[in-house]
């Protein structure tokens, strides 16, 4: 009988006692696989073996059925086809089996509905069964050596890394190669029957062994408690890394505001990961070296980038790579200054990043020594990088490794060795340095990518504050609440007026349905002014010609309204003209899965051209809002430029922090708002014109 579990998933991916179904004794078969790799690896508990047709197989008795074993199984292998599955995942369910590995994809020529993957899912949260699979490649776990698949990982050491796939090729790759990257822990999560990505990660991040989580995700399919599990993750200091599959915006062109359009499919998990200090990279190379690097422990402190190299041009490389990716290079003290400046054969520069390589003479290894330890203790290096080339079969100077391998002894900072050739065939070097916990990364552009997300996650890490709370007005919520209700249109007019109510800047707009109700208007106004279509139906009004700008009189009003009324119709609405200022936007998308998000970006008729934005999970406050403005493209502009004055950039700050929770109060009302341009100038921030989208109201709500 197995011991009490702390976790759901303990009896799945833990197992005591394995029983696999389907076994063979055919070579090649599924069946004969999943035997030879479990028993390859060195598992310690009990294995049964379950083939109606065979007395046994690879010298293991075979059981007639699942019901014939005489103990409890924690984890059974269901390897049959779709057909057979149903009825012998019954049987699991009624012996009470801990969690179940499918490998089949579960599908049958003439499905019925409900599919054969809905009872199965349906039958297994009945049961709270955990599943792996099905269509998965199985899973490793490395800290029992509990191997369930039918591919072998081969003779690899266990690790610190926690890589969890949706695809199975993610499985194998990585696992397959390069033994430098170890891990505690591999699942293929597959169709996720039963089991979702956020289980596992909850699973691997209460495992000593677990390090550093790495995902590589196509979906999410219980975003909420994905959420608490990266809020685990946060709390207990464990990074996540994460490459999003299935990112391109082909969602933008069914967007009715600029905010939707320039969104995309991936904006809602840019915006979750930043919330949470997730680390977002590109590729599976991306990926896997900054879960190598994250995996060797250390401390990431303040400070920079320091590089010690042993070749001028490749040195160069490197610092074009970096200016590519933002990577800086440590400020070192004037200590380390005088220490390498002593140190150095004459000719070579004291310098970061440095190129140690002078004469070849009987002291040239331990300049190289002594330099990356002057380098890695000083306070303002953060991280290190030793870039020589190291061959499997050949390396010019053997005692590098040696002083790699020191590193550790008298540093905890992260330290990388680096060769500069992506190709290079150093798995055996590799090997070596990781039972040090030193990383060895091939490729430049790989190591600098990786180091540049791991600084961007800790200068995130160290903004991060305790995220903002939707502090409601009750009465201001259900006011809007009731309005939105209604199914009618919201009018420029009411758009900006819910600004207002939030404390948002906004240009007084008058509305007026005739020429003489405009002309009355203006009456109440200073010259210059703006007419306005404001036709419920249109938009976007700028792209049907509908603003009329720098109205200076009565007679160019009334001129600017006939033609207006004429092309567009006779609803418009007439405001003073804003002074001169950047043209910015905010925008909210209400993503289906996260809620609201909010954006700011370059405003005005270049919106969706310039696609200079940023976007936030709503609520957030005024420190947030803050860091939103500082990243875009066109903060320089705020700061004043040609004789310009600065911006009131703590008002701005102030109404985007409002605007996210009027986001966060509407969010059940409103799936998009587009407002931009906002003017901003010295005196403050202004909302011109304003689109707000209603959630399309069923006949029978709005009746009520």
């Amino acid at each position: 009988m197995t011991l009490s579990n702390t976790h759901y998933l303990d009896r799945l991916l833990k197992p005591e006692t394995i029983a696999l179904v389907g076994v063979s004794p055919r070579e090649g078969t599924v069946g004969n696989d999943m035997l030879k790799v479990l028993l390859s690896g060195g598992y310690k508990g009990q294995v049964f073996l379950v083939n109606p047709r065979y007395d046994e197989i690879e010298g293991h008795k075979c059981f007639a059925s699942l019901s014939d074993i005489p103990v409890a199984i924690d984890m059974a292998v269901l390897s049959v086809a779709s057909h057979r599955m149903e009825p012998l995942f019954d049987e699991a369910i009624s012996l009470n089996i801990g969690g179940v590995t499918i490998f089949d994809y579960c599908k049958l020529e003439e499905e019925a509905s409900p599919t054969l993957l809905e009872r199965l899912s349906y039958k297994a949260k009945q049961a709270n069964m955990p599943i792996c699979g099905g269509n998965c490649m199985g899973y490793y776990n490395f800290d029992n050596d509990a191997y369930i698949s039918f591919q072998s990982p081969g003779e690899r050491k266990a690790g610190h890394i926690s890589l969890i796939a949706h695809s199975g090729s993610i499985f194998v790759l990585p696992t397959s190669n390069d033994r430098r990257f170890r891990f505690n822990l591999v699942v293929s999560a597959g169709q996720e029957i039963a089991t979702s990505l956020d289980e596992y990660m909850d699973f691997a991040l209460e495992q000593e062994s677990t390090r550093v989580l790495a995902i590589f995700m196509e979906a999410i399919r219980n975003p909420e408690n994905f959420v608490k599990v990266l809020e685990k993750a946060k709390r207990k200091g464990i990074p996540v890394v994460v490459t999003k599959v299935g990112r391109t915006e082909v969602s933008a062109q069914l967007a009715a505001t600029h905010s939707g359009a320039i969104a995309g499919n991936n904006t809602a998990y840019e915006a979750l990961f930043k919330k949470y200090g997730v680390i977002a990279t590109d590729s599976l190379d991306d990926l896997m070296t900054c879960a190598q690097i994250l995996s060797q422990g250390g401390d990431l402190g303040a400070g920079d980038l320091g590089y010690i190299g042993d070749s001028g041009g490749l040195r160069e490389l490197f610092v074009d790579t970096a200016e590519e990716h933002d990577l800086t290079f440590a400020n070192l003290t004037d200590d380390t200054m005088n220490k390498l400046k002593q140190r150095l054969p004459l000719g070579l520069e004291a310098v970061n990043p440095l190129d140690a390589a002078g004469p070849f003479t009987p002291d040239y290894a331990e300049v190289f020594r002594d330099s990356v330890r002057y380098i890695m203790e000083d306070p303002n290096v953060a991280v290190g990088v030793f870039e020589f080339e190291a061959r499997d079969e050949f390396i010019y100077m053997p005692e590098f490794i040696e002083i790699a391998k020191e590193v550790k002894q008298y540093s905890n900072k992260p330290f990388i060795v680096l060769n500069t050739f992506s190709l290079a065939l150093n798995a055996g070097i590799a090997e070596d340095l990781m039972d040090h916990d030193i990383p060895l990364v091939n490729g430049v552009e790989n190591a600098v990518k990786a180091i540049a997300n791991l600084f961007a996650n800790r200068d995130q890490q160290a903004d991060s504050h305790t995220p903002a709370e939707n502090i409601s007005n009750p009465a201001r919520k259900e006011k809007w609440h009731a309005r939105l209700a209604t199914g009618l249109p919201m009018s420029e007019t009411d758009s900006l007026n819910l600004l207002a109510d939030y404390g948002i800047g906004i240009a007084n707009p008058q509305e007026a349905h005739t020429q003489e109700d405009t002309l009355k208007a203006v009456e109440t106004m200073t010259f210059p002014v703006v007419l306005k279509t404001a036709e419920p139906h249109i938009h976007h009004k700028s792209d049907v010609g509908g603003v009329k700008l720098n109205l200076n009189s009565s007679t160019e009003v009334s001129e600017a309204y006939d033609d207006l009324a004429n092309r567009l119709g006779y609803r418009v609405t007439i405001e003073p003209m804003v002074g001169q200022g950047t043209e910015l936007a905010f925008g909210m998308v209400n993503d289906p899965q996260f809620g609201p998000m909010v954006m700011v970006g370059s405003g005005g008729i270049y919106i969706e051209v310039l696609k200079d934005r940023v976007f936030s999970l709503a609520p957030f406050d005024e420190i947030e809002a803050m860091a939103m403005i500082d990243s875009l493209r066109t903060r320089p502009l705020l700061a004043g430029v040609r004789g310009a004055k600065a911006a009131d950039l703590n008002q701005l700050a102030k109404q985007l922090a409002n605007f996210s929770h009027l986001a966060a109060d509407l969010g059940d009302d409103i799936s998009e708002i587009d407002v931009n341009p906002i003017i901003v100038n010295d005196k403050g921030s202004i909302a011109v014109d304003a689109l707000v989208i209603a959630k399309e109201v069923d006949a029978e709500q709005s009746a009520a």
